[in-house]
């Protein structure tokens, strides 16, 4: 099953990334919905590209993470996330 599939790719995405990954899939079921409804102007503004989400889902089941992320030293940034909970 598709579900099980996407499940288990995840198992594999780092936890820092995991934020964005739920954003990206969260919109882009608002999208789909949005199809079938009739959209205001304002919803039409928030519409998804679906070309884009395939590219970014492409690009993190390949491993590159650029452009996902404003932190320039992700290692760094996750040690010192490390820091504050501990």
């Amino acid at each position: 099953m598709i579900q099980d599939d996407i499940i288990n790719e995840l198992k594999n995405i780092p936890e820092a990334k995991l934020i964005e990954l739920y954003d990206l899939i969260h919109y882009f079921r608002l999208g789909l919905s949005s199809e079938t409804s009739k959209q205001s102007p304002q919803e039409k503004d928030l519409e998804i590209d679906k070309a884009m989400c395939l590219s970014a889902l492409e690009k993190i089941t390949q491993g590159d993470f650029s452009g996902f992320s404003e932190i320039d030293d992700v290692d760094a940034h996750i040690e010192s996330l490390k820091n504050e909970i501990n």
